[in-house]
């Protein structure tokens, strides 16, 4: 597993625990919780991640609420709520990586924390923000 995938793990580990317990991020992103090696790698990446969710979610919710085609966003699970908080700040502040990369990671985490339904949920939701987003606003 690549040190970028533990990281999105981690970061969604992380995010659902504030998202849904309510924990304090700085705590979370301790990372005790976690009873695996953590390289310094991966451990910075998903604070990055973690922190750019965190200042960043008014504005991600407001996103995933626009292209989630008429669901609220309470009812879409804390789980995907979170993988789409992620993926879309990836999408947003790192253009060095390729969407179809930020995509296909964040389809392989909902297929591995949650269902292959979720999954295209998750591809079709980030596939319609990517293109209308950033390819539509990009400078020509």
């Amino acid at each position: 597993m690549s040190s970028r995938h533990r990281g999105r793990s981690l970061a969604l580990m992380c995010l659902y625990q504030i998202d849904l317990v309510g924990t304090d991020p700085d705590r979370a992103m301790k990372f005790d919780w976690y009873d695996k090696k953590i390289t310094r790698e991966e451990k910075d990446y998903a604070v990055f991640l973690v922190k750019g969710v965190v200042e960043n979610r008014k504005n991600i919710d407001t996103l995933i609420k626009k292209y989630s085609e008429n669901w609220e966003l309470s009812r879409i699970s804390v789980v995907n709520r979170c993988i789409l908080r992620l993926s879309i700040l990836s999408l947003q502040k790192e253009p060095f990586l390729a969407a179809p990369v930020v995509i296909n990671e964040a389809v392989e985490l909902t297929k591995e924390f949650e269902t292959e339904e979720s999954a295209q949920f998750i591809n079709g939701l980030l596939d319609a923000f990517y293109k209308k987003e950033i390819v539509a606003n990009k400078p020509q």
